[in-house]
């Protein structure tokens, strides 16, 4: 390279160096701004995210990115990590403590490690035992060797056994491919929002919502965008305020019905509804059913799967229905393009699952009435348990699904943190805080984990607290 060139190249770089200055000078100035915007509404009383303002301003970018002949797609992303910034530095009123489920879990073995006997209704965990032919094809795999590296969407063997599942259950014609064996459901949700998102994309989470979904979006880049559902609606989201917190920077939308925390399980319509707004709107259906299994309503559960022409990941997971939540097995489903790519980052991250529990989940797959007869134990657990909260001075939406009763308390100036570490710390029952599934302080989880004669011991227990109360 001649001197004239090197000096060339030398030139731009440094011109490069001082554009990129400027924008970073640019880019402080506008977080100061931020802060005083921030002062203002603070002094007003109005919330620091605003919607309407906010598709403004992405209107008026996607508008300049054209007339400068910067692509759309970027110009979004580098949007919503503006706003993300801008959200991030106005003045906020004190943050509200907020307990979640594992705080309160941690709380309660502290207790157990002491002696002291707990009513633990704060896990999402049945006290279900895996079916014995899955621990006996367990052991005898590991017994045989089957201890060794597969591939990283699973074996052929699983993998086949699970396509073949879902057609017998749904009628849905998955293959083998479309198929990943994943650590348990919560990874298959890592997965799929790290096949989806890039930074500075948006996910719609409904509320309530599983605590790891907002934390998932965040680590991969992306911003969770929540809408909020309410007890007065059962728990019903709305469409039309889904659509309106759809921008261009959305890439996927997180189902998980039946929900936890709240049971709810949505109908055809509602579900339809919300297939042809991803449809319309080019986005991804991330549906977590895990506990597909666990419906009261008497309906088929409404899944993904029945609605091939949608871009979707679906995730599930042995956990649940087989009583299998230490084997940590799980799996996806989606296009073989995106099974691809989460195949690639299940090989990066953990190489695969263990082999004798890839044979394991086969088997647990071959006893299809065990699951049954766990879904109707929950059952009659969820009605047991909603009929002895009844008079208490709670309310709540009779689950049709999952393993949760919801109940927002309605005494007033109760928290319910407070109200789940005082109960823990007077009556030895612990419950996991309604504010660690969103905006939702008032309320608590019961898990319906336990044997039901525990749980409705734990109800009586939580009565006789809420008396003490008022």
């Amino acid at each position: 390279m001649s001197c004239t060139k090197e000096s060339e190249l030398d030139k731009l770089r440094s011109e490069v160096l001082e554009v990129t200055k400027e924008i970073l000078r640019l880019i402080a100035r506008r977080q100061s701004l931020c802060v005083e915007v921030g002062k203002l509404k603070q002094a007003k009383g109005l919330s620091i995210e605003d919607p309407s303002i906010e598709r403004a301003l992405r209107e008026a970018i996607t508008k300049e990115a054209l007339n400068l002949g910067i692509e759309k797609d970027f110009a979004q992303k580098l949007t919503t990590l503006l706003i993300e910034e801008c959200t991030k530095v106005q003045p906020k009123p004190p943050e509200r403590k907020v307990l979640t489920h594992r705080d309160i879990a941690r709380m309660a073995e502290a207790l157990e490690r002491q002696g002291v006997k707990v009513i633990r209704m704060d896990v999402g965990e049945p006290d279900f035992r895996a079916p014995n032919t899955v621990v006996e094809r367990a052991y005898q795999e590991m017994k045989a060797g089957r201890s060794r590296y597969t591939e990283p969407k699973g074996k052929q063997e699983l993998r086949q056994a699970i396509a073949d599942y879902v057609k017998m259950r749904y009628g849905a014609d998955v293959r083998a491919d479309q198929v990943i064996a994943t650590v348990g459901g919560a990874f298959g949700v890592y997965l799929a929002l790290a096949s989806t998102v890039s930074p500075g994309d948006e996910v719609i989470v409904i509320d309530p919502s599983w605590p790891i979904y907002k934390p998932c979006v965040r680590y991969v880049g992306g911003r969770p965008i929540v809408l909020e559902t309410r007890l007065e609606d059962g728990w019903e989201p709305d469409l039309d305020k889904l659509n309106e917190k759809i921008s261009a920077a959305t890439k996927a939308i997180i189902l998980n019905y039946p929900c936890n925390p709240t049971g709810k399980a949505l109908d055809k319509k509602t579900f339809k509804g919300i297939v042809e707004i991803a449809q319309d709107r080019k986005l991804t259906l991330i549906s977590d059913e895990v506990y597909a299994d666990y419906n009261f309503t008497g309906s088929e559960h409404n899944t993904v799967l029945n609605y091939p022409d949608v871009n979707y990941v679906l995730i599930s997971s042995f956990s649940k229905s087989w009583g299998m939540t230490g084997f940590r097995v799980g799996f996806t489903i989606s296009d073989l393009d995106r099974t691809n790519k989460m195949a690639t980052i299940q090989s990066t991250l953990i190489t695969c699952i263990p082999e004798f529990i890839q044979y394991a989940a086969i088997e647990a797959l071959k006893c299809l009435d065990e699951a049954k007869k766990n879904s109707e134990v929950m059952k009659d657990r969820a009605e047991a348990v909603c009929k002895a909260l009844k008079p208490l001075p709670l309310t709540f939406y009779k689950p049709d699904g999952a393993m949760y009763v919801f109940p927002r308390i309605d005494v007033k100036g109760v928290d319910g943190s407070e109200f789940a570490v005082k109960l823990l710390e007077n009556k030895n029952v612990s419950v996991a805080p309604g504010g660690a599934f969103g905006n939702y302080f008032n309320y608590f989880r019961i898990s319906l984990g336990q044997p039901k004669e525990v749980l409705l011991e734990g109800v009586k227990r939580i009565g006789e607290f809420l008396s003490s109360m008022s």
